[in-house]
């Protein structure tokens, strides 16, 4: 991982998050699963430290190359970049230049330019849109980058399945194949430094809309609001560890046991606040045709309610939905964007 030059400073508070380690829960380890539990139950946020194993080495090694591709992007000339703005097409993938989107009910825009790559185009089992030549040249690092998401996914999602001991018919791996359509993605993040005297959300508070989230940061400026607060705190990058957290289908499929926090991104504390701020995503989400409900068996059964299966809106019309509420063309006051910053953690 490339060194930063200026460093995290020491003076801020920052979120409490577990580390857990990747080659704990390949091997299934009961007490590296119960720790995955419950930092999944209070915060929904943790560091899985990806060093020390084959798969998580692999993973930090294409994303240290990813960084210099997104860089490589975002230093297209803007009316490039804007060819591969589909937004209008009602697409989701693709560019999406600075001020695009609104981060609060009264439609301030967003700070940032984000390129999203679908998984679906990569792999070639969805629609094909127009790429630039740099990320048409590294479709083959795409496709090693989403595999190596995948087998840490795959070994998160049966860590779940057998902590909360839910049977095979529940199994969260199985909503969530590799190979089925999906709105899972890769997506660059570029946010430049802001005047001292015009420092401001860069990204609005909100959940994730999908059901896990591999982040790598080098710098600061994520923060999460404290459960049962109204502290923000932010979240210190951690060398060789990406930042894991879970969205709202996580909570929608185990019935409000396990935690979508509400996060947002501002500028870096301390000097960091004047570099370029680049983030490397990969958002995982269940297969489109999925249910949006809760499962049954296991923990799930014992929460109140849990007798019957709720038949809840698909994965593709949810995504869909939360998407639009942000886009600056579809926003249409404080009620739209309610509805498009998520559960907000809540019980469900």
């Amino acid at each position: 991982m490339a060194t930063i030059p200026v460093a995290f400073p020491e003076d801020v508070k920052t979120a409490p998050l577990v580390t857990l380690k990747l080659d704990r829960l390949i091997q299934s380890d009961v007490q590296e699963q119960a720790r995955l539990y419950e930092a999944s139950k209070a915060l929904g946020f943790f560091y899985l430290d990806l060093r020390g194993c084959p798969e998580g080495e692999s993973l930090l090694a294409s994303a240290d190359i990813l960084f210099n591709v997104a860089k490589d992007v975002f230093e297209l000339p803007v009316e490039k970049k804007l060819t591969y703005d589909f937004a209008a097409q009602g697409k989701y993938f693709g560019y999406k230049g600075m001020g695009a989107e609104v981060i609060d009910g009264a439609g301030t825009r967003d700070r940032n330019e984000i390129y999203n790559i679908s998984k679906d185009d990569i792999l070639e089992i969805g629609e094909s849109l127009p790429q630039p030549g740099l990320v048409n040249e590294r479709r083959g690092l795409l496709k090693r980058y989403i595999t190596q998401n995948n087998a840490v996914l795959q070994t998160l999602f049966n860590s779940f399945t057998q902590v909360m001991k839910l049977p095979s018919s529940s199994s969260l791996a199985t909503r969530h194949r590799l190979s089925a359509p999906s709105g899972c993605h890769v997506r660059f993040i570029r946010a430049p430094p802001q005047p001292p005297e015009q420092r401001q959300t860069a990204l609005g508070e909100h959940t994730d809309f999908g059901s896990l989230t591999i982040l790598f940061n080098r710098i600061g400026g994520l923060q999460v609001l404290l459960p049962g607060s109204e502290e923000w705190v932010y979240v210190k990058p951690m060398p060789g560890c990406a930042i894991i957290n879970l969205g709202d289908a996580m909570v929608k499929f185990t019935a409000g046991l396990l935690r979508s926090n509400l996060h947002r991104v501002v500028s870096p504390p301390g000097a960091q606040a004047d570099l370029v701020r680049y983030s490397l995503v990969y958002f995982c989400r269940p297969e489109h045709d999925i249910k949006l409900g809760r499962l049954k068996g296991g923990d799930i059964d014992l929460v109140e309610g849990s007798a019957e299966e709720a038949d809840g809106e698909s994965a593709q019309e949810w995504l869909k939905r939360r998407h639009l509420g942000r886009k600056v063309q579809f926003f249409k006051g404080s009620e739209s964007w309610e509805g498009a910053k998520g559960t907000e953690g809540a019980r469900l």
